[in-house]
């Protein structure tokens, strides 16, 4: 979809069922070249609160919103299961899709979206973490070569579930997905985005121990790539971050080469680089951006989509087979 640059962008906000839709939210209060025109949620209390806080009208079923407003982009935040059929119906229509993460859960749902997509570059996920301070400059440091040939890497994910405060579809697995196709998605992208790797090999461990205060609530996963010809990369995601801590989760990513290793303290905002030639140091940060700030640029001004479609689809379809290996004994399946 070619840029509007010459008036106010229209979009539509599908869904709240995650406080993610706060990116759209809070990026959109603080422009003047996009506007919400309308939003859809099929529960009445999440739709009120959409139509309070946008001055929009809200409907129930996402396709009368479509059939009543021309907008040229729509966000999705609904329930995770539920995200693929509007996103692959947005598609069909010519509107730009503004996806959180994970866009889908199955196999068959990201086939849906990829064939309504049909190779256009109509779709976007919101992989925030690309735009944080730390992992800019990580790009950098690894771009530059003073870590040399890179080895591995080694993530973990933990997040605090307080089951109590969490929505009840969150437990059904159906609708939920699994730990490895909800909370790896990040981690797999910054990864492959971070060494340009294309295929490999994943494979999925799921605990069966559950997170405390649920009965079968996976509390931790794994998902290990092996990139064909490269490095290796371990990631961990769960949910046991403890209750009392002040950070919703303690997020970290070693990156080993050749020629040195850097530590990155998201929760910290900190990057720890050490080298043969070069003891440890910390990385001035240079400014981050905010998480939805990257698609409205390319939408409103024209500027260079930088989550594009296939990166998207190739993050989400990585972490479901890891899902989906977790599921037949950790059995590695093929991606790329």
């Amino acid at each position: 979809m070619p840029a509007n640059t010459s008036q106010t962008l229209d979009i539509a906000i599908v869904g709240a069922a995650h406080p993610h839709v706060e990116y759209v939210l809070s990026e959109i209060a603080n422009r003047t070249d996009v506007r919400i025109v309308a939003v859809a949620d099929r529960d009445a209390a999440r739709r009120a609160e959409l139509e309070r806080r946008t001055m929009a009208p809200g409907y129930a079923d996402p396709n009368a919103l479509l059939d009543a407003h021309q907008v040229q982009a729509a966000a999705v935040f609904t329930e995770f299961g539920l995200r693929a059929p509007i996103v692959a119906e947005l598609l069909r229509r010519g509107i730009f899709a503004i996806a959180d993460k994970p866009m889908a859960v199955t196999l068959a749902q990201l086939a849906t979206i990829e064939e309504a997509l049909a190779g256009r570059n109509l779709l976007t996920l919101l992989l925030e973490k690309r735009f944080y301070p730390a992992t800019l400059a990580l790009r950098s440091i690894i771009d530059s070569g003073e870590l040399g040939d890179i080895v591995s890497i080694s993530a973990t994910g933990p997040h605090k579930l307080v089951p109590s405060r969490r929505p009840s579809w969150m437990f059904e697995p159906s609708i939920y997905g699994g730990i490895l196709a909800d909370l790896t998605v990040h981690d797999i992208d910054l990864a492959l985005w971070l060494t340009g790797y294309t295929s490999g090999t994943v494979s999925g461990w799921i605990s069966s121990t559950p997170a405390a205060g649920t009965t079968d609530f996976p509390a931790l996963g794994r998902a290990i790539l092996a990139c064909d010809g490269g490095p290796q990369f371990a990631i961990e995601v769960d949910w046991i971050q403890p209750e009392a801590s002040p950070r919703h989760g303690d997020y970290a990513m070693r990156i080993s080469g050749t020629r040195g290793r850097a530590d990155v303290l998201f929760a910290e905002n900190r990057l720890l680089v050490e080298t043969a030639t070069r003891p440890l140091r910390e990385v001035d940060l240079p400014a981050g951006a905010s998480p939805a700030s990257f698609v409205f640029d390319h939408l409103a001004r024209g500027e260079p989509l930088q989550v594009p479609a296939n990166e998207a689809l190739r993050a989400t379809h990585i972490a479901i087979l890891a899902q989906e290996s977790a599921a037949n004994g950790g059995k590695p399946m093929r991606w790329g």
